[in-house]
């Protein structure tokens, strides 16, 4: 344990996401529910901290810029596209189901949550209380309890959000987040 503590160990110390030309603030607002910190770096990246209140930037982070012009632009083609091609849109909606039905099947990352409580009481706030900027882009996909039919472990219960706001990736797709927490904690 002191090899993490000290820098000294490896760790995975942050993922880069992209979100949508303008919304940086909505970006902040999607993680401040997730429970994370927001510190705006006064630069191009938006700094999210997994453990609110933490001052260290650089390890157990999650950094967010703008999507690139170059990104956008093929994200654009590729969402018209979408829009115009039945037989590209039936293969993406096959898609969409499976992720509904499978999240956990899907590209995502996690975050661990330091009790059942603080877990439900975010996918209660995502699934009541979300404010009209974030209606239909922020959504609780699956949540799984030990025992559950689809769950992986016999002691995590796992909430799968999806947004539309950010991603690792084309933010076409949409991300999935993995919220977690040990039954019971």
């Amino acid at each position: 344990m002191t090899r993490l503590i000290d820098g000294q160990g490896r760790l995975l110390n942050h993922v880069e996401l992209l979100y949508r030309p303008g919304e940086r603030q909505l970006t902040g607002q999607v993680f401040e529910i997730l429970g994370c910190g927001v510190v705006e770096s006064g630069g191009p990246y938006l700094v999210i901290p997994i453990i609110e209140g933490s001052e260290d930037t650089t390890n157990n982070v999650i950094y967010a810029s703008e999507v690139t012009p170059e990104q956008w632009r093929f994200e654009q083609m590729l969402q018209s596209r979408l829009a115009d091609e039945p037989e590209l849109a039936g293969a993406y909606e096959g898609y969409a189901e499976l992720l509904r039905r499978e999240p956990q099947r899907a590209t995502h990352f996690g975050i661990r949550f330091p009790t059942q409580q603080r877990l439900e009481e975010t996918v209660d706030r995502i699934r009541g209380g979300l404010g009209p900027d974030l209606q239909g882009r922020l959504e609780v996909s699956a949540v799984f309890y030990p025992g559950d039919q689809g769950a992986l472990s016999p002691t995590l219960i796992q909430a799968f959000v999806k947004t539309d706001v950010f991603a690792a990736g084309l933010i076409t797709m949409g991300q999935h987040v993995e919220l977690q927490a040990v039954q019971g904690s």
